[in-house]
């Protein structure tokens, strides 16, 4: 099955699990668990989670899958694997602000060569397929999508629940290269998919994330023509290691513009 052919099947098992997410998104009462690391996670992750494993393996049960709420792992080398994450956002989830997804992305030899992110809140789905482009589906519509040029303005996507004085300091300093800045808050892997679909000129995350929360979003803007970097300038890679936290990263739409100056004066 070609990666094309696999995003169609993807589709509809992201699909299943979205609706299964709305379905206790609706309830008026959530059950909210902490995990050992302190973050919290509901019915909706688990159940999403038991969805989506599903699906990938009756589409082919050999494809090793890591996943955020994933119960037992061990550190494999494979050079094709799943990574999902059934429920980034918990927190947007609980707060019922929409901006929480389900992510779905396929690795082969560190690289996000497929990924599917759903908001199912606000009827959003965004896919990319490596050598084939991104795409967003809201509702019925189905559109290519691709990054934006960067302007007189720099319009910049930023945590609506992790805003650190990194942040900060990197707002203060673009200012001096911008007539003005667009700061635009939104949770969950919505980030990256903001930039691939050009309504925001870059993305900097200054703390710990891992793998799941942004390699399906990292996808989507590499297939549409952007980049997702370490603050070195190395493309991010992905390995079978539940542990393995992303280094510090910037995501960009505009790959013709020097980000690497921009971030290391702020």
């Amino acid at each position: 099955m070609n990666v094309n052919d696999l995003a169609y099947e993807v589709k509809n098992i992201i699909k299943e699990a979205s609706s299964k997410v709305m379905e206790i998104y609706s309830l008026e009462d959530l059950e909210i668990i902490d995990k050992q690391d302190g973050s919290p996670v509901t019915k909706a992750d688990h159940e999403s989670n038991e969805i989506i494993i599903k699906g990938l393996r009756d589409l082919d049960p050999n494809i090793p899958i890591l996943s955020e709420e994933g119960s037992q792992f061990t550190k494999e080398e494979h050079e094709l694997f799943w990574m999902i994450d059934p429920l980034d956002g918990t927190k947007e989830f609980i707060n019922k602000n929409g901006e929480f997804t389900v992510n779905i992305a396929l690795i082969h030899k560190g690289e996000p060569i497929l990924g599917l992110v759903s908001a199912p809140a606000i009827d959003e789905t965004f896919i990319g397929i490596n050598g084939e482009g991104s795409f967003k589906i809201s509702g019925e519509r189905e559109s290519k999508i691709k990054p934006s040029s960067v302007g007189k303005t720099l319009s910049v996507t930023i945590s609506r629940s992790h805003q650190s004085q990194k942040d900060k300091d990197f707002i203060n300093s673009a200012k001096k290269s911008f007539e003005g800045i667009n700061k635009i808050e939104t949770g969950s892997s919505l980030k990256l998919c903001r930039v691939a679909e050009g309504a925001a000129d870059i993305y900097c995350r200054f703390g710990p994330t891992y793998q799941w929360d942004i390699a399906a979003g990292q996808a989507v803007v590499t297939s549409s023509g952007g980049k997702v970097n370490s603050l070195e300038g190395d493309p991010l890679s992905y390995r079978f290691d539940p542990e393995k936290k992303n280094p510090e990263f910037y995501c960009i739409g505009d790959v013709s513009y020097d980000w690497k100056s921009l971030i290391s004066s702020s």
